[in-house]
């Protein structure tokens, strides 16, 4: 009788230990299906940092090429309103200036439109 309980209880014991067993294999498996998405994701996210990056330093570029243009149309506005002797030359240099304020701000959302189009599709 003692005997008979004795393998029982080693029968149960083996069926808990496998049925345990069973379990952290799947577990197992879960946690390597997310890891591999969660890779991909960075991997993607990488990817992404990257690009905005490089969308970044150009739109820098332009920024400092349109700035530069800028101050050289500033700079060809003095030299004009310090050479104009009469009210009409004045007035024409008080639209100049606002033609440049104009492209400055035209040019601006210009480049932040064309950030937004590229990346954040």
């Amino acid at each position: 009788m003692v005997r008979i309980i004795a393998i029982a209880l080693v029968v149960v014991s083996a069926y808990f230990y496998g049925f345990h067993q069973g379990q952290n294999k799947e577990e197992l498996k879960n946690a390597r299906a997310q890891i591999s998405t969660l890779e991909r994701t960075i991997e993607e996210f990488k990817v992404k940092q990257t690009s905005d990056a490089v969308a970044l330093s150009e739109l820098r570029l332009a920024e400092s090429a349109s700035r530069d243009e800028l101050d050289r149309m500033r700079s060809q506005l003095a030299d004009i309103e310090r050479m104009s002797k009469t009210n009409t030359d004045r007035e024409r240099n008080r639209c100049l200036r606002l033609a440049v304020r104009y492209k400055e701000v035209v040019d601006r959302a210009d480049r932040a439109i064309k950030f937004c189009a590229e990346n954040h599709k």
